[in-house]
């Protein structure tokens, strides 16, 4: 591993752990961000240990900069987890935190509106579409674009609302068929992916319905 990548761990073992609090220890700036980005990095594959860092970060500080990243990474270790009701919290720490500082946003507009969707957590559905109504702005890739749209679909059908359902499940199959981003530069970025077919597939029933 180089120098550089002490905070980049993949995997986390009690050795690792005790070389990165050591290397940890002696850095002088960009604490902060060196646990945000171990966390995220370590997630996918050892979540519990993602959560601890995140811990750590929180209880330990110098400034809130690093907040927002620090909790992406609980939501991927949760996710990871498969913690429901502890993703729905770290959600909406989130969204509450870019309700405060509006340069600090994520797609957590979008990302937190279609778990509730396609998890059929109805107890949040009214606080999703509030959240898509004043985050619609917000909406850029065809990704978000689709999860925006796909969330609208899957709330509204569960409530009953079928005009409604098909016309934003209709707009959510057109954001996922997007073969390009409309960004100059980045025209493969923010493209709705294979992990989402289960979902256009109910989506196109409802927009045939």
């Amino acid at each position: 591993m180089a120098s550089d990548d002490w905070f980049r761990n993949k995997t986390w073992s009690a050795q690792i752990e005790k070389r990165f609090f050591e290397k940890l220890a002696r850095a002088r700036t960009q604490r902060d961000q060196y646990l945000a980005i171990q966390a995220i990095t370590v997630a996918p594959r050892k979540p519990k240990a993602a959560i601890r860092l995140v811990e750590h970060y929180f209880e330990t500080r110098k400034n809130d900069f690093h907040d927002v990243q620090a909790l992406l990474a609980k939501v991927d270790a949760q996710n990871t987890l498969g913690d429901k009701l502890g993703l729905v919290g770290t959600y909406k720490e989130i969204l509450a935190r870019e309700a405060e500082f509006p340069n600090h946003k994520t797609t957590a507009n979008v990302d937190f509106p279609y778990f509730v969707a396609t998890q059929k957590i109805e107890k949040e559905y009214e606080y999703a579409v509030s959240v898509l109504n004043e985050r619609g702005d917000d909406v850029t890739f065809p990704l978000d674009r689709f999860k925006w749209h796909a969330s609208y679909a899957l709330i509204s059908n569960i409530r009953g609302h079928r005009i409604a359902a098909k016309d934003h499940a209709i707009r959510a199959v057109a954001a996922a068929k997007a073969k390009e981003s409309g960004f100059r530069y980045h025209q493969n970025l923010g493209l709705v992916g294979k992990k989402h077919k289960p979902v256009v597939k109910t989506l196109v029933r409802l927009a045939a319905d």
